[in-house]
């Protein structure tokens, strides 16, 4: 477990544009480059991880050198940074023991910019699976990656961390779901599954605030069938990203389609949805559910109406939600944190059990080899005179001491891993990292 490391950075110790520092591979050059990178390190395994919010190399040396600060510096020019840049530093190193929690910290989005997010997993079996299609992972990494993936699906499985949002966008495309019966699934209502189609919205805007609802909304169980915005060139543009259809404003006042909610999200100066038009299309919703209408704008877009048909929730209340979901979600990390300490535990005592089993055998082996030739040897010199019946009673008499003597050091050696003395003793406070697992 020693001699497995993570180095990289990510931007809990930078920003976005220090993130951008490091000259990645191009996807069709990422195998060839983490190949030449583990050349470059002598390690026998390697995976390459590089998403938008982080870029961390995991690597294991089977002999040779344990993981130090030499192994950064390697890593820190394979990705451009220049010698004398501060972001250097900044990289972490983790060696050991505190690289497996690392690493199930990353595929439980511990350690994430949003905490909870629900696709770091994925990325992390992506980065995974290119290694092994590249002949990189064997037995340190497999195992490791195997548990840190059973871990990330159990905080999943076990918390509500994924299943608390915490932004405005999200939600919002969350209420549009809950209360129209939305799924997250619309291939499995034409195929007979049984979950309902995600709910249909049109989102008015096409800046910023209506980016994130396009690229956030069908894993909420929405799909945003039309974009409307007064420029209809920027319609189109964000239309491309969902395959929606890009509309004028006065085109989708006209426009008869049933729709189960409306997202707006512009700079207006006021209202640009008023009651009459709420009401309007709340008479055609497809499931005879109220219209839900989200408004994400200040000063907001959308006029308050108390129809019983219409539902309209402003930015206040989700922040006000957003607030409360932000204190549940510390509560679901919480109890992510103490299973991943739990697995971290069970996979290091696995850990010490198997590293004690091969060393035994080891020593097991070179002591047996020992013994057997210098029993070879006892008869030949001043012995030599001994009769058949004396030769085996001191061949018998050598191998029972012979097995006492060594039952000793190997029992204490048992007992010391059993007491977690040898292996899971935390580095001593302080400890240079360079150092760690030495």
């Amino acid at each position: 477990m020693d001699r497995v490391a993570v180095v990289g950075l990510s931007l809990q110790e930078t920003d976005v544009v220090g993130l951008e520092r490091l000259v990645r591979p191009p996807p069709e050059r990422a195998e060839v480059f983490a190949r030449e990178l583990a050349d470059e390190l002598g390690a026998s395994e390697l995976v390459l991880l590089s998403t938008c919010n982080r870029v961390e190399v995991v690597f294991a040396r089977e002999a040779g050198h344990l993981p130090g600060g030499a192994d950064r510096e390697t890593i820190a020019s394979a990705l451009s940074l220049a010698p004398q840049d501060e972001l250097r530093q900044r990289m972490h190193l983790h060696t050991g023991r505190d690289a497996v929690r690392h690493l199930f910290r990353v595929a439980s989005s511990l350690d994430s910019v949003v905490v909870g997010e629900d696709q770091i997993l994925a990325q992390v079996r992506s980065a995974y699976q290119s290694s092994e299609r590249n002949g990189l992972t064997g037995r340190l990494l497999g195992q490791l990656f195997e548990h840190a993936f059973q871990v990330g699906k159990q905080v999943r499985t076990d918390t509500d961390l994924s299943r608390i949002p915490v932004s405005v966008v999200s939600l919002g495309l969350s209420e549009i779901a809950r209360h129209t019966g939305g799924g997250k699934h619309p291939e499995s209502a034409s195929n007979g599954a049984g979950s309902p189609a995600p709910a249909r919205v049109a989102l008015i805007g096409a800046g910023a605030m209506a980016e994130l609802v396009v690229r956030n909304a069908r894993e909420h169980g929405v799909e945003v069938a039309f974009v409307a915005n007064r420029s209809l060139e920027r319609a189109r543009h964000l239309a491309e990203l969902c395959g929606a259809r890009a509309l004028t404003l006065e085109e989708l006042w006209r426009l008869d389609t049933p729709l189960d909610g409306l997202v707006a999200a512009t700079s207006a100066p006021g209202y640009i949805v008023d009651r009459a038009r709420l009401v309007e299309f709340a008479r055609r919703t497809p499931r005879g559910t109220p219209l839900i209408a989200v408004d994400l704008a200040v000063p907001r877009d959308i006029e308050p109406c108390d129809a019983p048909s219409v539902r309209v929730i402003d930015l206040d209340a989700l922040r006000e939600a957003a607030a409360h979901n932000r204190a549940l979600r510390s509560k679901a990390a919480a109890q992510a944190e103490g299973i991943v300490e739990r697995k971290l535990a069970g996979f290091v005592d696995r850990a010490a059990q198997q590293a004690l089993s091969s060393a035994l055998a080891d020593v097991r082996t070179e002591s047996e080899s020992v013994f057997e030739r210098e029993l070879s040897q006892l008869f030949v010199g001043k012995l030599a005179h001994l009769g058949p019946d004396e030769r085996t009673a001191i061949e018998r008499w050598a191998r029972v001491a012979f097995g006492r003597v060594t039952h000793v050091p190997i029992h204490a050696i048992k007992r010391m891993v059993q007491d977690r003395i040898l292996f899971t003793q935390p580095s001593p406070a302080g400890a240079d990292e360079s150092e760690a697992g030495s």
